[in-house]
């Protein structure tokens, strides 16, 4: 039996506000905005908040729109609230973007070129440890790196991109890499023939180890210009050691993911230190912290599963 769900504009829309987003510059504005259309609001008070309102909310009422403000933490809160609430299938969010770092919204809300009017089922993935994310999952340099530009974010007050960039820089300086055994399943095949629709396996030391559902990452690098959040494929980045001076000759292209064709074909000069695949589950063995959304956690065996079109979204 089909259930007929309403649109987006019928819906109980319900804003959740975090008021530390954009440090705290947005939450006068958001609460006059809000108050203009009679709607609930919640402005959270501690970190993980917004994850219990929207479990519980999404729990209560199968149908509500939840509107979520602030950066990619806030929304990894969001989604993991909404899909262990087993109400995923109906329950529709949208996110206002109003943090330091919104490389979730600059996909979902833009680069996707979704209509506002219409409910985009997009992917999410499953990680082992019972944490989902929707943006990427990020092992190595990057988690170091989004360590570093914490740092400089909330301690120096540079702009999430500049902050970002000066955290590529101090971890360039130690370059760290890591050792990792990675068996990836479902692989789809691109024009270099690496997939062919089967299993991977790798053992290397890797620098970075990148398993991205949407393309940004870092305030603004399209490390994954391939990702379509709706396709059913994670897109994983598997970088090599490589030196600081390759490393620098090559980052503007990573930056603006030029590096790779649609069709998969790399440019050459990335060939030997990077490795780009799509794949339905990846299992990573390294002892080395990693980033889900942006948020560190603890490092070990950690297996990422796409759950295909698992959760609704309209965007602004």
């Amino acid at each position: 039996m089909t259930i007929e769900l309403p649109g987006v504009s019928e819906r109980r829309r319900v804003h959740i506000v975090n008021p530390c987003a954009g440090d705290g510059k947005y939450l006068e504005t958001i609460t006059a905005n809000v108050k203009n259309t009679g709607e609930e609001m919640i402005v959270t008070r501690e970190k993980g908040e917004a994850e219990i309102l929207c479990r519980d909310i999404a729990s209560q009422d199968p149908a509500v729109h939840l509107m979520i403000y602030g950066g990619d933490g806030t929304v990894h809160e969001a989604v993991n609230g909404i899909m262990t609430s087993g109400k995923a299938d109906t329950v529709l969010f949208s996110v206002v973007s109003a943090g330091s770092g919104n490389d979730f919204s600059a996909y979902a809300n833009r680069a996707a070129g979704f209509s506002p009017a219409d409910i985009h089922r997009l992917d999410v993935i499953r990680t082992s440890t019972g944490r989902y994310y929707i943006n990427g999952l990020n092992m190595g340099f990057d988690a170091q790196v989004v360590q570093a530009a914490d740092v400089y974010k909330h301690k120096k007050g540079l702009r999430s991109g500049m902050a970002y960039i000066a955290g590529v820089v101090k971890v360039l300086v130690t370059k760290p890499v890591f050792p990792a055994e990675i068996v990836l399943e479902g692989v789809r095949d691109f024009a270099d023939g690496k997939g062919k629709n089967g299993t991977v396996s790798a053992s290397d030391t890797y620098l970075l180890c990148d398993c991205a559902n949407g393309p940004f990452c870092g305030g603004g690098f399209k490390g994954a210009p391939l990702c379509d959040m709706k396709d059913g494929y994670m897109d994983v980045l598997l970088v090599k050691e490589v030196t600081r001076r390759k490393f620098i000759s090559l980052v503007k292209d990573y930056h603006d993911g030029t590096y790779i064709l649609p069709d998969g074909t790399m440019d050459p000069r990335f060939d030997p230190y990077l490795d780009y695949f799509q794949c339905k589950k990846i299992t990573i063995k390294a002892d080395t912290p990693y980033c889900l959304d942006g948020e560190v956690q603890n490092g070990g065996e950690v297996t990422a599963e796409i759950c295909h079109q698992a959760i609704g979204y309209a965007a602004l």
